[in-house]
């Protein structure tokens, strides 16, 4: 069965490569990129089903590599046609050519919008731009992390491509309720000048009973601040 693996796995992923290189290669319009995205997405996921198909029936090495191979070149002429979609995007909305978000006035009537693109999403163009973004930042960054993976084994996909241009951020702690409260107390000592009062006229305008809860809740907030105090 090895012996016949070529033939069985690869098919014809290289000609499906080629066809969408070429295709985004002489593309003058957003329709002809778009086409050309789309064809490079069929050769990823031709590439990707080949590779797994490999793997399952214990192919040679070499078939596997190549099929890893065919796909990350699909996946980066499927990223070079985002980046220059969202281009062109992005030029057409400048010229007012196509509605930007929110726009709904009589004069924007003959413009066109998202909505007449039915299989042009608003997460496809956000990833477009985020692949373009990522290019501008840093030049190559699609096809280093591509040839890392094929580098170290691993499979080039789509998932990987976009934790390497869009890394996850991290989440501010969950601040409970009580410590942004008291957070929020000692900010206000600050905030509301507290620290240059007189403490004697603050006091005297306050009633009896009141000036009694400070006088016996002040040591317990003193003992309780200097614990703070101690802590790391």
């Amino acid at each position: 069965m090895n012996e016949v693996a070529p033939i069985v796995f690869l098919g014809n992923l290289p000609s499906l490569v080629k066809k969408a290189a070429d295709q985004l290669a002489s593309a003058t319009t957003a329709a002809e990129v778009l086409a050309a995205r789309d064809m490079a997405s069929v050769a990823y996921d031709a590439a990707k089903k080949a590779g797994r198909l490999a793997k399952a029936k214990q192919a040679r090495d070499e078939v596997i590599v190549r099929t890893a191979h065919a796909q990350a070149d699909a996946l980066e002429i499927e990223a070079e046609a985002k980046r220059l979609f969202a281009d062109e995007y992005d030029a057409a909305q400048e010229r007012g050519e196509i509605r930007k978000n929110g726009e709904r006035s009589f004069s924007d009537s003959e413009k066109v919008g998202l909505s007449d693109f039915p299989d042009l999403s608003a997460k496809a163009i956000h990833e477009s731009r985020l692949i373009r973004n990522a290019e501008k930042a840093d030049p190559g960054i699609v096809r280093r992390t591509l040839d890392e993976r094929l580098a170290n084994g691993e499979e080039p996909t789509r998932a990987a491509l976009k934790r390497a241009i869009q890394p996850e951020t991290k989440r501010e702690p969950i601040v409970a309720d009580d410590a942004l409260w008291l957070w929020g107390r000692l900010r206000d000592f600050e905030r509301q000048g507290y620290f240059s009062k007189d403490p004697s006229t603050l006091l005297n305008g306050m009633t009896d009973p009141m000036r009694a809860d400070v006088r016996r809740l002040l040591p317990r907030v003193l003992l309780f601040l200097e614990r703070m105090e101690k802590q790391k």
